[in-house]
């Protein structure tokens, strides 16, 4: 997981997950970390750049939402790193399991997981693959799913504190040619002491 804030404020942050294991293994999912003024009495929102088939996210607007205790945010008790861990940890066997119905942001979602569970792996396992594919990471920026709504911006002296132009893209992916990777290595080598 990398994170980077915007440039034009702290309160938006963009990140990009690479999930390892489990149903999602494979998915490369790029989201923004939302924080209110109110920060830190209040918690940060998770909203997805594209559809995630998630119980734990809702389809229309693409937000994550916590469960346990980090849904009743504890100011100086709970923290952005907890959250982080929760969201990464949601995307496991183990936490999809544990989601009970009354959670579940994506009801839809959710019943399939508990009752149609081959479905639901063909589903997540395809989406996996189209969030990793050359177009997905390489297209430019206006090709790219960006998140359907983020809360209202904030304003400091009547400007916004974030917008939607181009920092939604800080984390670019960039295609590398046979001669470029061969450089790279030599670069790395060098820098290790290696020949």
């Amino acid at each position: 997981m990398y994170l980077f804030p915007s440039p034009d404020t702290l309160l938006k942050w963009v990140g990009v997950f690479f999930v390892h294991r489990g149903p999602y293994a494979g998915a490369i999912l790029r989201f923004t970390l939302a924080f209110q003024t109110s920060f830190p009495r209040t918690r940060p929102s998770v909203y997805f750049d594209s559809d995630v088939f998630h119980p734990l996210v809702e389809p229309k607007t693409r937000e994550w939402t916590p469960r346990g205790r980090l849904a009743q945010w504890q100011p100086r008790v709970d923290h952005v790193a907890h959250l982080l861990r929760a969201l990464k940890e949601s995307f496991r066997m183990s936490a999809l399991d544990a989601v009970t119905e009354h959670e579940a942001s994506n009801r839809q979602v959710w019943s399939m997981y508990h009752h149609s569970r081959q479905t639901f792996l063909s589903l997540t396992a395809q989406r996996a693959r189209q969030s990793a594919t050359r177009q997905v990471l390489f297209g430019e920026p206006d090709t790219v799913s960006r998140p359907m709504s983020l809360p209202a911006s904030p304003s400091v002296g009547g400007r916004g504190m974030w917008s939607s132009h181009d920092d939604d893209h800080l984390i670019r992916f960039t295609e590398l040619d046979d001669g470029a990777v061969s450089r790279l290595w030599g670069d790395m080598r060098r820098s290790l002491g290696e020949r």
